[in-house]
């Protein structure tokens, strides 16, 4: 009896919520999320986040959720970004337009690339300052439901500083300043019910994109990288969301622009090569409407080519983490992760979900 009780009353508070969700959607809300962020990559410190999530009419309630935003981020290893971000749907989703602008200066470490990196054991540490531009702009194919065609544009113009006088004393520093710029061609196919939580369907993405002078960047190069994501509902508070990704590069890609492995778990450049390959299974349960909790498991390889994949070193990450709802209208969580990985680990604050 207490058993049924409790799942009735359990029942009743989801009700509430999905029934407060549609007269939410209609009203524009201010977020602001001051948090704290640690990750092995920047260090730890306080982020700032101010979104809007603009309203929606009737017409578009079951359509994605779009959301413009200023960012600031500051840590204790002096790194500090400042940035602006919109995730826009216009023409009842016939039009997609995205971007981010903002400038940054981060203390990173440096390995090397490959299986074997030069500085594995004793990364050398270096400045790094970027000014970044990137729009994108897709359009629905006529005639299809899902799919979408468009285009990207890169802009990154860089400094880098390596403080190699502190592996080998009365080495100068050596400097590198470099501007990037691509131009980028995607495809994309999109059935996901929410853009901020799906609970179903799929999310598909493919692009390519050139870089070098015409574009307005020092290097020549090409990328392409692809992806899919799978949401499937295991009964009424519980997702498996996969993921598989694919990235390549080739001719003279920046070290800074070199595919790395898109896990959790170490810093962002420490398996990077021309080639990339991973896989990703995520468990999220919602124990109250605005709560949650996930687990994950992780799987990547990274080679100097496709062929060496099949021969490269696996990286393994675990984890688990949990959700809060920002808003009672909008699926929109701020979320803590802990992952560990084959010799490393890491804390993440974030909003919204990885993948």
């Amino acid at each position: 009896m207490v058993h049924a009780d409790a799942e009735a009353e359990a029942k009743e508070v989801f009700e509430d919520a999905r029934q407060g969700t549609a007269a939410g959607y209609r009203k524009g809300q201010w977020v602001p999320v001051p948090m704290p962020v640690s990750n092995p990559t920047v260090g730890t410190g306080v982020q700032a986040v101010l979104m809007y999530l603009h309203p929606k009419n009737d017409r578009q309630l079951d359509g994605p959720n779009t959301t413009s935003g200023l960012v600031g981020m500051y840590t204790n290893t002096g790194s500090w970004f400042a940035g602006a971000f919109h995730d826009g749907y216009l023409a009842g989703d016939t039009y997609r337009i995205s971007g981010f602008a903002g400038y940054g200066e981060f203390d990173l470490d440096y390995y090397g690339t490959g299986d074997n990196p030069v500085f594995e054991n004793r990364s050398i540490g270096y400045d790094f300052q970027v000014l970044v531009l990137a729009p994108t702009l897709l359009k629905r194919i006529p005639r299809t439901e899902n799919w979408f065609a468009g285009v990207s544009y890169l802009y990154l113009d860089t400094r880098s500083r390596f403080r190699t006088s502190e592996i080998i004393p009365g080495i100068p520093d050596a400097e590198l300043q470099m501007r990037t710029a691509g131009l980028g061609v995607i495809a994309q196919y999109d059935s996901r019910d929410d853009n901020y939580y799906p609970t179903g369907g799929q999310l598909f993405e493919a692009k390519w994109t050139n870089y070098g002078a015409p574009w307005g960047g020092d290097n020549a190069y090409n990328k392409f990288r692809t992806y899919l994501n799978h949401y499937q509902p295991i009964g009424s508070r519980t997702i498996l969301a996969l993921r598989s990704r694919f990235d390549y590069s080739t001719g003279d890609t920046p070290f800074f622009d070199l595919p790395s492995l898109d896990m959790r778990g170490f810093s962002m450049s420490r398996y990077s090569d021309q080639t990339t390959i991973s896989v990703h299974a995520e468990g999220r349960y919602k124990f109250l409407p605005r709560w949650g909790l996930i687990g994950f498991a992780e799987a990547g390889r990274f080679a100097n080519d496709v062929e060496g994949l099949a021969s490269g070193r696996t990286i393994v990450s675990t984890g688990c983490g949990i959700r809060w709802q920002v808003t009672k209208a909008k699926k929109l969580n701020l979320g803590i992760d802990v992952a560990f990985s084959n010799d490393d680990s890491a804390v993440y604050v974030q909003i919204g979900e990885s993948f």
